[in-house]
């Protein structure tokens, strides 16, 4: 009987530390939570989520205190069956040395045996007290572990619910952000090829306008060559024309005037043939030089008839409208001043 006795208190012991290293081991793998989560751009309030953790984990851990609480009066009451179980050991012990055969008759008095009646009724009675607290601690433990049980896979739920929100929530901006991004890739790629296209047709217009411009300063300076050699052709050919009638005319009148005076006198009729005479010869030099001024100004003409050739061969022409300066213009007014002189 006190082998057994001592048996079952050793195992409930046992028992007892081994359900709280357990439940220790299991809240170190639980406790504390977890705090660090992937970033994203949109989802819950990060200082929320850390003051929801902070407030369930600290409800974790007064549950973790009261279960804590629990056991350790687990253990007390554990500790005083077993001494309660040791105090009916060792009264049962008495019990069963007073309950002995006497070894004399007069050793067996009727106060011996009231008083082993005694005991063994208060044996019985502090057995039984102890049983029914025994039974009431351990239906109270178990009610107690049943709730936080209940209590931690609650709680567990909870955190994978909410585990599976802020996963979800993820997910969703994930996608949202993804999608956004292809909304502006494609906004960007239209919008390069629309200002692509813009650079294009500006580039169009600059070269049409470009050629346009050259195309009318080309004109410009052919018209002016042309105007130009126009110009000096008609006025050589004006002063020939002048240069001739001049000539006629003085012959003319030459030749009428000594038709007029021949009668009057030979030797003034020849003074004046010689001098009309001159005067033809001084006009044929005046011919001369005007066609060699004509000359001149036909090879000025074919030179710059040549600069043109130049000029619309070239593929950048100078875009500075024709001045002073240009070399037609000069060449222009070396004629006319040739022409004049």
């Amino acid at each position: 009987m006190r082998v057994v006795s001592g048996r079952a208190n050793t195992a409930d012991t046992l028992c007892a530390g081994t359900v709280v290293t357990m439940v220790s081991e299991r809240d170190g793998g639980l406790l504390p939570l977890r705090r660090e989560y992937d970033q994203a751009w949109h989802g819950f309030d990060r200082n929320q989520v850390r003051q929801y953790l902070d407030h369930v984990e600290a409800h974790l851990r007064r549950i973790a205190a009261d279960r804590d609480a629990a056991m350790a009066q687990a253990s007390t009451m554990s500790r005083e069956l077993e001494n309660a179980r040791g105090e009916i050991l060792r009264l049962r012990t008495r019990v069963d040395e007073l309950m002995k055969p006497p070894e004399r008759l007069e050793d067996l008095d009727e106060r011996m045996q009231r008083t082993a009646s005694l005991a063994t009724t208060r044996a019985e009675e502090i057995t039984q007290r102890a049983q029914i607290a025994t039974e009431e601690h351990w239906a109270g433990t178990t009610e107690v572990s049943s709730k936080l049980r209940e209590r931690y896979q609650k709680l567990i739920g909870e955190l994978d619910k909410q585990a599976e929100a802020l996963h979800t929530e993820h997910e969703k901006a994930l996608a949202a952000t993804k999608a956004e991004v292809e909304k502006l890739t494609v906004e960007a790629a239209r919008r390069r090829e629309l200002l692509d296209a813009e650079a294009e047709r500006k580039r169009r217009a600059i070269e049409r306008e470009f050629d346009a411009k050259m195309t009318a300063e080309r004109a410009s300076l052919e018209k002016h060559v042309a105007d130009t050699r126009t110009a000096s052709k008609n006025q050589a050919e004006r002063r020939i024309a002048e240069a001739t009638a001049e000539a006629k005319r003085l012959v003319d009148e030459a030749t009428a005037e000594a038709k007029s005076r021949v009668e009057k006198a030979k030797a003034d009729a020849e003074w004046r043939t010689k001098e009309a005479t001159n005067r033809v010869e001084r006009l044929a030099k005046v011919r001369e030089h005007a066609l060699t001024s004509l000359s001149k100004a036909d090879q000025l003409l074919k030179r710059d008839e040549h600069l043109l050739k130049s000029l619309k061969e070239e593929s950048v022409v100078n875009s500075n409208p024709v001045g002073e300066d240009d070399p037609t213009v000069v060449n222009a007014k070396a004629v006319k001043a040739s022409a004049k002189s």
